[in-house]
């Protein structure tokens, strides 16, 4: 019998309290621990949904409107709006609340896509359906949408995970890491959880922003992702960070994730990444970044990238902006 749920039937809710250790030298919330606890309930929502294991199988965009402090409350929401065969779309929305003067703002709302998986990694179906009410339907035909765009999007996921090249190969502004995966880095099974990846990947970047701007930086965005390939305890991932745009106060880094079986050898490319840190003051307030000027082809190459994903993430920004504006969200 297959179970359904309205979408509000499957929203559910975590608080986190943001501790001096959850934050930057300023006090302020580093993005990776956000975006570790947003995949956290997400993954959640989605498991209570399917009734299993789930992983995360792509990430839409995250704009991080809002800085969050230390000693603040972040209420994190998620819920389930679209079930497909044995993937899922949830809904993100993540707020915090000044506990001394009791102000609430809205940090940030986006979407993920979940596969429900068995034992050994292998999607499995779902054996539940979204019933929306009427004042959810818009929400859920969105969801559907995006649904059957992100499908098209993947269909060439395998190819994907093929791809062994290296990232990049001509910037003196890059770092490589190495690590093993290890049980504490999942959550169900054997497989590496998405938000520790995503949590591992802010730390990276951040780290070699901060080293190109001698200063502090925030994580400013998150450009829609998708893994390829899932990591198992065990593996070793390598990951590649480079420096790909300068602006007047932020920059962008992309990242690229190989993971691999350090026993047969076998290697696979498991997502390639987006971030955009602001460099800020002593006060908070943004500061300007070095000037670079790309002189190689294949960094040029990557500049022009980069400067079509900035035009890009204004637009949607300002979209957030003004969705938050109107007060259209589905759940407060």
């Amino acid at each position: 019998m297959v179970s359904e749920f309205s979408i509000s039937e499957t929203l559910v809710e975590s608080l986190y309290f943001v501790n001096p250790a959850d934050t930057n030298p300023l006090g302020i919330l580093h993005g990776g621990n956000l975006m570790n606890w947003m995949v956290s309930t997400a993954t959640l929502a989605a498991t209570r949904v399917t009734r299993g294991n789930v992983l995360l199988g792509s990430l839409d965009s995250v704009f991080f409107i809002h800085p969050i402090h230390v000693g603040d409350m972040v209420s994190i929401k998620a819920w389930v709006e679209y079930i497909g065969r044995s993937s899922l779309e949830v809904g993100v929305r993540a707020k915090s609340e000044n506990t001394m003067t009791h102000q609430t703002s809205v940090t940030t709302l986006s979407h993920m896509a979940f596969v429900a998986v068995d034992e050994y990694g292998e999607p499995r179906p779902v054996n539940a359906q979204i019933s929306p009410k009427e004042e959810e339907k818009s929400v859920y035909l969105s969801a559907q949408k995006r649904w059957e765009e992100r499908r098209k999007r993947l269909s060439d996921r395998r190819e994907r995970s093929k791809d062994l090249s290296a990232y990049p190969t001509d910037t003196p502004f890059k770092m490589s890491f190495s690590r093993i995966v290890m049980s504490d880095d999942t959550i169900y099974g054997n497989m590496m959880f998405g938000g520790k990846l995503l949590k591992l990947l802010d730390e990276f970047t951040g780290a070699l922003a901060t080293k190109y701007c001698s200063g502090t930086v925030v994580t400013g965005a998150v450009d829609d992702m998708s893994f390829y390939h899932p990591i198992r305890v065990g593996n070793v991932i390598d990951i590649t960070v480079a420096l790909n745009y300068v602006g007047r106060s932020s920059l962008e880094l992309g990242a690229k994730v190989f993971c691999e079986d350090p026993f047969s050898g076998n290697r696979h490319h498991a997502a390639t990444c987006y971030y955009t840190f602001v460099h800020i003051d002593q006060n908070g307030k943004p500061a300007p970044v070095p000037p670079y000027q790309p002189t190689r082809p294949l960094e040029k190459q990557r500049w022009k990238e980069a400067e079509l994903r900035v035009e890009k993430r204004k637009q949607l920004v300002q979209a957030l902006k003004s969705m938050l504006e109107q007060g259209s969200l589905l759940f407060e």
